[in-house]
């Protein structure tokens, strides 16, 4: 019996991938959604470390009772031994003789958060997990699946606080997991100790005031810009977008480059008359170009949004590879891409937070390699 069930599981592992229930998920991302459209975001935290940059970044892009944000709050703890993996909502602890749990805590400050709004704007649905760090990544999916999330907001696996840094591999993979598998876009949050401090810290003065995207192409980059996009309408956010041309290049005239300057226009002519939005271009001979420009802006900045593109650069317009073309040689964190990962380095450690969007790419059937748009 002993033999039978270690040569099982393993078995039941390969053939049984719960992951492929996602590859046919219907596509949600920001980019089609409608600006009034209800903002679905699974926000998610593996300690309590993480929920005070969180809410400062939640709080700072803004929502509204035209322009509400649902928080789906989910808090994932190891699971060790072989008790049963558990994903269930929140409930307020009874059993630690009336002290608040770690989870309750993380609770109330997302509450907080839902108190200080506009009534009607913020609605927090709190949930638990626990769970082998192997298999987290599959209750991150599946709440995002079924409660319809439009984003999974994950904190980075290393953290600042401007004097050392540390890192958690096992978060990391859990990250990179989510990337793989999710059934909607996906953020991670780079926090260079902006907003660091226990889950009790209040969102009453976001620390997050100036923001910049820096846009070079692609879905990643359209879905960072229908992020962005939000802050200076609903949030306290002013926002720069820093669009990025190479010199000399004439566009293939592919369907990506259409929609990109098609949703640059229509941002735009939305934000022409705001005083807080600056729309700016650079044009830059290659990619130590690009990198020039980013060295140069960045500290002006809380905050700097970028899309992954990728992680290398897979599927993006030629031009707008061509613009960090090179910049991967010593990438330390592919899940950040290019330009996530140069200014997650230590060249800008402690200065600026950094949030890297990655949009739902479309999906493959397992059965028929056929892609899934509806």
């Amino acid at each position: 019996m002993v033999l039978i069930t270690a040569v099982s599981t393993p078995l039941i592992k390969l053939l049984y991938d719960p992951s492929g229930q996602f590859a046919r998920a219907k596509r949600r991302s920001l980019e089609h959604a409608r600006m009034s459209a209800d903002l679905r975001v699974l926000t998610c935290l593996y300690s309590e470390d993480h929920a005070a940059p969180l809410i400062d970044l939640l709080e700072a892009s803004g929502s509204s009772r035209d322009s509400p944000v649902s928080l789906i709050v989910l808090h994932l703890t190891e699971l060790v031994g072989r008790a049963a993996s558990v994903l269930k909502p929140h409930r307020k602890s009874t059993s630690s003789g009336g002290n608040p749990t770690s989870s309750d805590r993380i609770v109330n400050a997302f509450r907080y958060l839902e108190q200080q709004a506009a009534p009607g704007a913020v609605t927090v649905s709190p949930y638990v997990a626990q769970a082998p760090f192997s298999s987290m990544h599959h209750d991150v999916c599946s709440l995002a699946h079924s409660r319809k999330a439009n984003l999974i907001l994950l904190p980075f696996h290393k953290s600042s606080d401007g004097a050392r840094s540390t890192a958690n591999n096992a978060i990391r993979s859990i990250n990179r997991s989510v990337l793989q598998y999710a059934p909607c876009s996906v953020a991670i949050l780079v926090d260079h100790g902006l907003a660091s401090g226990s889950a009790c810290a209040t969102a009453a003065n976001s620390l997050l005031q100036r923001a910049a995207l820096y846009f070079l192409g692609g879905a990643d980059d359209r879905e960072a810009l229908a992020y962005a996009a939000r802050m200076p309408e609903t949030g306290t956010m002013s926002l720069t977008v820093v669009r990025f041309k190479l010199r000399n290049w004439v566009g293939m005239g592919g369907r990506d480059e259409a929609r990109d300057e098609e949703l640059l226009q229509e941002f735009w002519s939305r934000h022409r008359d705001n005083e807080r939005v600056v729309y700016v271009e650079k044009t830059v001979e290659d990619a130590e170009g690009t990198a020039s420009v980013v060295r140069a802006m960045s500290e002006k900045f809380d905050l700097l949004i970028v899309g992954r593109r990728g992680g290398e650069g897979e599927g993006d317009p030629e031009g707008s590879t061509a613009l960090t073309s090179g910049l991967s040689e010593w990438s330390e964190f592919p899940e950040l891409g290019v330009l996530g990962d140069m200014l997650a380095s230590a060249e800008f450690a402690s200065k600026v937070s950094i949030l890297v969007i990655q949009q739902q790419p479309p999906k493959k059937t397992i059965a028929t390699g056929s892609s899934v748009n509806d």
